[in-house]
């Protein structure tokens, strides 16, 4: 039953990605600067045994060997020679590999290596299958058509030397282009409009090429002005992993593809804000204007921005003075800075919560016997989680499963601008290594390694987790729903299960850190004399989903406080009555400051209920207000 109510266990699959066929039927683009000559030949060795100037050596019992393979573009040619490395049991000494569109044509110094290789035809490699065939009629290269010379070599044969930084003639410069564009091709998703330009110091055709991304800004300048060629409709390009300091190597972005809307230029070693300048409008005629998505995280000059004062509120306001168009940062939503003739009110309600159809309610309970059951058993469990993980063992089942969900996004309701918990910048590591985030793990192996089943493994990954503090005796603070479900059993009765979903807060004991928090149980009732009984436990627990977030407060089920509600219908100290932002103004504002209701809706009205400004103002004329102000 457990396997069955697990939320996360939903569609799993391969998790195989969708452009296995990206780019399959391209050998006639022509990228090669000669084509599948059949006069060509590789690169001679000295040996007469390993002579590729015919093709009578190929297929000899000790000699070299052709294989052809499909499927590969999931990953780069480098991280498939470790993965063939690692299947085959032994290094397959690959002497030369060519190309033909997408087909890789690999030479094998031995046929047993080859037969070997043969064995893998069919298995998985980075979301594609790959198809190995033995070239029984070898299709022959002519010296520099994209070949590789004893793998990882840089040399590029007699077409030229194929080094960026030796390119002093139109041959060097033709090798180069050639090179540059079959790397776009491995890094390209039409399907997504997205280029993936990330660690390019690692892939092997920029080691064959002898540039270094990270010192010689050249590289860059040239991929733009090529993929710009190729793909003139990118809308996301990756540039993570890069060794940047600073980004005048792409500061042409933007004239290559004016519509660009998502840019990661994460982990690299950018440490000044004005970097982005020449990427903005503050520094460039041609500006990422209608960027929507940028990611800094890894770099510097996220901990040096954070660390500051009121650091994450400065550090977007930095951002969005450069570009106003952001609605994420670094994988957080954010409100896009607003045209000026918007009024007050409409920038406000941008970061409001939506208006519900009907009003919220601190609890549900399908009926009074499921009410009782939930009574007893959150307390009872909050108490041994925080107390006594161990303890907790008597309450899984044998087949239970655990998974933990990281919702790393920050809070945009208006309480959560203003929080200082909220706002805080807080180290989710702990989790995130257990994460079982299903719209970002695509990986099947990590998606099973992630979910913890059966009664030693849950517990093993509970234990594991930071200790806490959840404040259970603050009733205001916690929220639950509960029902039952029945579920079929053949050949017996419909077992009856309760689904209890609990939302609250807690305490990071070690940090400090307050985050919220979704609880999903799936309990079924205990057997008469089982380890649960014996505790005193009403029900045993056949599932556990965790989901953490970021702190976001309680105002979204707290109850209308006393008053406000009534301003809104009677029309209170406001003529016309509250609109619902701004009941919801007065709610998370009272809860931050504990104003009375009264002097709430005044405070408001005297900043004109702009939120953020009432908010910022209220430490410098709290001492001003009277004692009857406050609650």
């Amino acid at each position: 039953m457990s396997q069955f109510f697990n939320q996360n266990s939903r569609g799993r699959g391969r998790g195989r990605g969708s452009g296995g066929g990206r780019g399959r039927g391209n050998s006639g683009q022509g990228f090669f600067s000669g084509g599948s000559g059949t006069n060509g030949a590789f690169r001679n060795h000295a040996s007469s045994a390993t002579s590729f100037s015919g093709s009578s050596a190929f297929g000899a019992a000790d000699g070299p060997v052709q294989v052809s393979i499909k499927g590969w573009r999931g990953d780069t040619e480098a991280a498939l020679v470790r993965f063939l490395d690692n299947k085959v049991g032994r290094p397959v000494n690959i002497d030369n590999i060519n190309y033909i569109g997408d087909i890789m044509y690999v030479t094998l110094p031995y046929r047993d290596i080859a037969q070997d290789l043969l064995k893998l035809n069919g298995i998985w490699f980075s979301g594609n299958k790959l198809s190995l065939q033995l070239r029984t009629h070898p299709v022959k290269f002519r010296p520099g058509d994209n070949s590789r010379n004893s793998y990882g070599g840089g040399e590029s044969g007699a077409g030229g030397s194929g080094n960026i930084n030796n390119a002093s003639n139109s041959g060097d410069s033709t090798v180069i282009k050639d090179r540059l564009m079959s790397l776009l091709q491995t890094r390209a998703n039409m399907q997504s409009n997205s280029l993936d330009l990330s660690s390019l110091s690692q892939d092997s055709i920029i080691i064959a090429l002898g540039a270094d991304p990270s010192r010689d800004g050249k590289i860059f300048k040239a991929i733009l002005v090529i993929a710009a060629q190729m793909y003139p409709n990118l809308e996301t390009i990756n540039l993570a992993d890069n060794g940047f300091h600073s980004l005048k190597p792409i500061a042409d972005i933007g004239a290559h593809f004016p519509d660009l809307r998502n840019l990661s230029l994460m982990n690299n070693k950018i440490a000044d804000i004005r970097e982005l300048d020449c990427l903005s409008s503050i520094g460039s005629t041609v500006p990422l204007s209608h960027l929507s998505e940028l990611i800094l995280i890894g770099n510097p000059i996220c901990d040096i921005e954070l660390q500051q004062p009121n650091g994450a509120a400065n550090y977007l306001e930095k951002v969005q003075k450069r570009f106003p168009t952001i609605s994420m940062l670094d994988t957080n939503p954010v409100a896009p800075i607003l045209h000026a003739e918007q009024t007050v009110l409409d920038s406000n309600r941008s970061s409001l919560p939506k208006e519900l159809p009907f009003s919220a309610v601190h609890v549900f309970a399908e009926n009074p016997g499921i009410s009782d059951l939930v009574n007893a058993f959150v307390p009872g469990f909050f108490s041994l989680y925080d107390g006594n993980r161990a303890g907790l063992a008597d309450i899984y089942s044998p087949a239970a499963q655990f998974s933990l969900m990281v919702d790393s996004t920050q809070p945009t309701s208006a309480f959560a601008r203003s929080s200082a918990d909220s706002q805080k910048h807080i180290d989710l590591s702990a989790y995130i290594r257990r994460s079982r985030n299903l719209t970002r793990i695509k990986s099947h192996q990590k998606r099973i390694s992630t979910l913890a089943s059966g009664h030693m493994a849950v517990m093993q990954a509970i234990t594991e987790l930071p200790n806490t503090h959840h404040p259970v005796d603050e009733a205001q603070k916690f929220s639950f729903d509960a029902w039952e479900v029945q579920v079929p059993s053949s050949g017996s009765p419909p077992q009856v299960l309760a689904m209890v979903v609990v939302h609250g807060e807690f305490l990071e004991m070690l940090t400090q850190n307050k985050l919220s928090f979704d609880r999903t149980f799936v309990l079924a009732p205990s057997s008469p004399g089982s380890a649960a009984a014996s505790v005193g436990s009403p029900c045993i627990i056949v599932n556990d989903m965790l989901t953490i977030r970021r702190y976001n407060g309680f105002h979204s089920w707290a109850p209308p406080l006393d008053g406000i509600a009534a301003s809104a219908s009677t029309g209170g100290n406001s003529s016309s009555g509250l609109a619902p932002e701004q009941q919801e103004m007065a709610r998370a504002l009272q809860e931050q400051t504990g104003l009375t209701v009264d002097w709430t809706l005044k405070y408001l009205e005297n900043y004109g209920w702009n939120y953020q400004l009432a908010i910022s103002e209220f430490p410098k004329v709290r001492a001003s207000l009277p004692p009857e102000a406050f609650q």
